[in-house]
């Protein structure tokens, strides 16, 4: 017999008639009814507690997989975007140096031109005086 059996049979009263005991079995069946609805509610409510409790841990771990999947996604930009920036200042630093070296060539090609024209001026000078002289000799 169950729980509920033992306790209202326990509890069985002295009856005096038959009405009394067809009174007392209703009441019985009742009880052991509304016992036996109440333990199924109880089992149903129990579930559904388990199921939600399921669904809420569920849900949790979804948003902590979005989440560390966002913070890793946002990881690898910061990554990227630093990967970029290194490899800009890189080119940046390449180009500095070819202006630079340009810039210096340049420079050599000016003054050995500036140089040839000064050696130039002083020759047609040394020149131009020597003549002079010559000229002078003549008169």
């Amino acid at each position: 017999r169950s729980s509920i059996d033992q306790g209202m049979v326990a509890a069985v009263p002295e009856l005096k008639s038959e009405a009394d005991t067809l009174a007392w079995k209703r009441e019985y069946h009742i009880r052991k009814r509304e016992a036996e609805w109440k333990k199924k509610q109880d089992e149903l409510l129990t579930q559904k507690q388990t199921a939600w409790e399921v669904q809420r841990l569920e849900k949790q771990n979804r948003l902590a997989a979005a989440r560390e999947q966002a913070r890793r996604k946002r990881m690898e930009e910061r990554v990227q975007k630093k990967h970029q920036q290194v490899d800009r200042e890189y080119r940046d630093k390449c180009r500095e140096v070819q202006i630079d070296q340009r810039m210096e060539a340049w420079e050599k090609s000016q003054n050995a031109a500036i140089l040839s024209k000064v050696v130039d001026a002083k020759e047609d000078d040394a020149k131009r005086k020597a003549r002079l002289e010559v000229a002078k000799m003549a008169t």
